[in-house]
């Protein structure tokens, strides 16, 4: 029973209990002559844990009827999805191909007189129970009669071998199911379990996960999980479960023991596998056995040659057709041991073959392969030599000229393309068959990635600081030269290497300090300010990615604390840059206290946090882009941000302090201190708690959509966490010049008089504009899947790996040459053993065809006027 049955039940037994208490005491005060008013007092104190109880049963039964709700606008866009996918896959053209079943082997499936014990409590008419596993047996949209009639507990194993049509048979169980499906009744959802690690995460967690991302509506990242739970929960979700010999073999057993737990014999589910793979469950070679609790088991049969035979000729274009006289030579072989017909038994054969060999409407035959050309023994010794090239010539098929929908890429490209995806699958992402567009940054190495985004960070550090220079200088009546330089340059350095460092890691952080002293020396031809700017940059990189790692919300537990000795050395190194700064604004002595100071707190910080920094350096939790924002204010990061900003101006205070002392000068106050720290306490906690939220549940969101709506989201958090952030630094300057009268911006050697340079609001303004910009760039990036996915296309596309346009290769992958197909939010190859045949680093043992050179870098052949438009998601 779930958690929420039982509070239930107990807050009504409470409240039973509580009313009978009241009404019985009440009732023996009236008889034996006791004082009413007293025992009504008595009584008082429980009427608040009734009113709970009440509120209680209330809120449960709302609950119950919300989720209803929820699953009645869950079950159309579940629908809508598979009808569009069935019409991308062809399932029904030229015509359903009839995929017949039997009962099969007894030891597949429980006995049925324990299913019928098990199915006793099941409310329903019984008459349509099936006597016995014989009556199993069927043919296309049967599958619903027995699913929902015959078999007892309707828990069904539906078991075949590759390519014979399981998915296929699952889509349209679906389809039927959800035609069928009553108001508040529970929704038929089809999850892939080549996904599911059942040894890092159970059954359930993984279900809601996929429900949450496939339809985001849902909730947010947080609470979505939540509302897909209580959907499992309250038995609002029929689970269909494909594929599960794509789980590795040795977590098979371990999956299956899960469903078990999970999903005991009182829920309706199905479960699709391959036979063999079933099979090895249920005889392990070490280990218990185990299977379905509960099922009945069918297989699939091989189709028949007369159904085979009528398919071909049908898509061919008809009978009487010269298309379809060209597939005589195999026909008359079917039904034979030849290689050939052995082969052409299973859908999936039967969709590579009309594929390769049929036109197309519009299409002439005259180019095409022959069909003939697969009875050759001697070419093709056996099934399995048929069956790879089949998938050898399928994408180069796929790709040739079509009459309607013309292709940018030709067919090596394609194929180089896909060869690709299928490898980065197999090899980086473990074997996955879900291709999710946000996952492709897995293959750029991580390092790189923060380096290109530390130099974008400080490129726009410096133009914002460069520019707000400008524009306080107009408004403040200075010299735009001297605020277009030292200052600018100050500002510009702290501001790339903070917001690197806290929003996207610490290399981040030390690339966009490098790079922003690069910038202004390429900008200005200055050299002196340039070099005060990269230390700068370098220091506060540093501190910053430390304090973004400490405060983002990564995984903590199972790591022991260690002395980082190769991140307490970066840390002195990098404080030490700063004699440069020091030396500048300060003097000599000032230079060496000061580099020696800020050098002590960076390596005392490397040494105790760098392990964590190192794990977590441009951590994001959560890898599924968002499409909307929400707030939700992170008090670690604003306490781990106060306390940064703290040690940095505390040394930064103290070192102008002994520059005070030793020249007179006059030196940073302790409020000009403390307003650093806390301005560097909002910033830690404002890009550390902007966050995003999914969007609507009224259809699926499709892999186009998500792109889309997170490229989208990318301006808006830009825009909020920069207008929040810079507010945050004009508010703690702006109180501190009102407190004390002035800011002063530095110690001046670079002046006349060598007296400190006072602020005035127009300089406030300049920090605030150049903090709050690249501080809002470096969370939107952060928070952003977009960005990142861009960057390795880029990457990709350079090395001629993948197109540059891949979003709209893969949708035309899926909606118009059917190589791939799409769950949810993820595209994934049409069948696994298509991409495990394009993933194969040799050419193919069983056919001896080699495979396609290397094409030049990714180039469109022709350019088109008349873009096709990009198909919906």
């Amino acid at each position: 029973m779930g958690t929420g049955w039982r509070a239930r039940r107990v807050g009504a037994v409470y409240l039973v209990l509580s009313v009978g208490g009241m009404v019985g005491a009440v009732c023996l005060a009236v008889r034996f002559d006791l004082r009413i008013a007293e025992t009504v007092a008595a009584l008082l104190p429980s009427v608040g844990g009734m009113y709970l109880s009440w509120a209680t049963l209330r809120a449960d039964r709302r609950e119950a009827e919300d989720l209803a709700r929820v699953a009645d606008r869950l079950a159309p866009a579940v629908r809508q999805q598979w009808e569009s996918e069935a019409r991308v896959r062809r399932l029904n053209d030229p015509y359903p191909l009839a995929v017949s079943w039997r009962a099969a082997d007894a030891r597949f499936g429980e006995s049925w007189s324990l299913l019928r014990e098990l199915a006793e409590d099941r409310s329903g008419s019984r008459t349509r129970w099936a006597d016995g596993p014989a009556e199993l047996g069927g043919t296309g949209g049967e599958i619903t009669d027995v699913f929902l009639e015959r078999v007892p507990t309707r828990r069904l194993v539906i078991l075949g071998g590759p390519g014979s049509g399981k998915t296929m048979l699952l889509i349209r169980l679906l389809l039927a199911l959800s035609a069928v499906r009553e108001p508040g009744g529970p929704v038929p959802v089809l999850f892939s379990l080549a996904s599911w690690n059942p040894e890092a995460q159970p059954l359930e967690s993984w279900m809601a996960e996929r429900l949450q991302r496939d339809y985001s509506g849902l909730g947010d990242p947080e609470t979505g999980h939540a509302v897909g739970a209580a959907l499992l929960e309250n038995r609002l979700i029929l689970p269909i479960l494909d594929g599960f010999d794509e789980i590795p073999e040795r977590f098979r057993a371990r999956a299956l023991d899960a469903v078990n737990s999970a999903l005991p014999p009182a829920r309706p589910l199905v479960l699709s596998s391959r036979l063999e793979e079933y099979g090895d469950t249920l005889a392990p070679a070490h280990g218990v056995p185990v299977k379905l609790s509960g099922a009945a088991a069918v297989e699939l049969s091989p189709l028949a040659a007369p159904d085979i035979a009528a398919y071909l000729r049908r898509d061919a274009g008809g009978q009487e057709t010269a298309a379809a006289a060209r597939w005589d030579p195999v026909i008359a072989l079917l039904g034979t041991d030849a290689p050939v017909a052995r082969a052409l038994t299973t859908p999936l054969m039967l969709f590579l073959a009309r594929t390769v060999y049929n036109p197309r409407p519009g299409e002439g035959d005259t180019d095409l392969p022959r069909p003939a050309n697969l009875c050759d023994e001697v070419r093709f010794p056996d099934a399995a030599a048929v069956r790879a090239h089949l998938f050898d010539a399928y994408v180069p098929a796929a790709y040739r000229p079509h009459p309607g929908y013309p292709c940018r890429w030709s067919a090596a490209q394609a194929e180089q393309a896909l060869r690709w995806l299928a490898r980065h699958l197999q090899h980086t992402l473990g074997g996955t068959t879900e291709l999710a567009w946000w996952q492709l940054r897995r293959a750029l190495p991580r390092r790189f990635a923060q380096m290109v985004t530390g130099v974008v960070l400080g490129v726009v550090a410096w133009v914002a600081a460069t520019g707000a220079g400008r524009l306080t200088a107009v408004f403040a009546g200075l010299d735009s030269g001297w605020l277009t330089g030292p200052p600018a340059a100050m500002v510009a350095g702290l501001a790339g290497g903070i917001a690197g460092g806290i929003g996207c890691g610490l290399v981040a952080g030390l690339t966009g300090g490098v790079a922003e002293g690069l910038t202004h020396v390429l900008a200005t031809g200055q050299l002196q300010w340039p070099a005060a700017t990269t230390a700068n940059g370098l220091a506060y990189g540093f501190v910053g990615g430390i304090i973004g790692a400490l405060a983002s919300r990564g995984p903590e537990r199972g790591h022991r604390w260690t002395w980082d000795h190769r991140m307490c050395a970066v840390g002195f190194g990098t404080g030490a840059t700063l004699f440069f700064s020091y030396r500048v604004n300060h003097g000599a002595t000032a230079a060496a206290v000061g580099a020696l100071a800020t050098a002590t707190v960076c390596a005392l910080a490397g040494g105790v946090f760098g392990h964590r920094a190192g794990r977590l350096s441009g951590h994001r939790p959560g890898a599924i882009p968002t499409v909307r924002t929400r707030w939700a204010w992170d008090w670690r990061g604003f306490s781990t941000g106060l306390a940064g900003g703290c040690a940095v101006g505390l040394t930064h205070w103290a070192v102008t302090g002994l520059q005070s002392l030793l020249s007179g000068a006059p030196s940073y106050p302790v409020s000009t201190m403390l307003t650093f720290s806390c301005a560097f306490g909002l910033t830690v906690g404002i890009a550390h708690g902007l966050s995003g939220k999914p969007a609507d549940l009224t259809a699926p969101t499709g892999p186009v959509t998500l792109l889309e709506q997170d490229q989208r989201i990318f301006a808006r958090l830009w825009l909020a966490v920069g207008l929040v952030a810079g507010a945050a630094f004009l508010l703690c300057y702006g109180i501190d010049y009102a407190v004390q009268g002035g800011l002063y911006y530095g110690l001046g050697r670079g002046t006349t008089d060598g007296r400190a340079i006072a602020m005035t609001p127009a300089h406030i303004l300049d920090r605030g504009l150049a903090y709050g910009i690249t501080v809002g760039l470096a969370a939107a990036l952060s928070q952003n899947a977009w960005w990142y996915h861009t960057l390795t296309r880029h990457h990709l596309a350079m090395r001629g790996d993948l197109p540059r346009d891949l979003t709209a290769f893969l949708s035309d992958a899926h909606e118009r040459r059917g190589v791939l197909r799409r769950t949810g939010a993820v595209h994934q190859f049409r069948h696994i053993d298509l991409q495990h045949h394009l993933a194969a680093p040799e050419p193919s043992q069983e056919s001896g065809v080699a495979r396609p050179g290397r094409p030049r870098p990714w180039v469109p052949r022709r350019r088109h006027t008349d873009r096709e438009p990009m198909p919906r998601a």
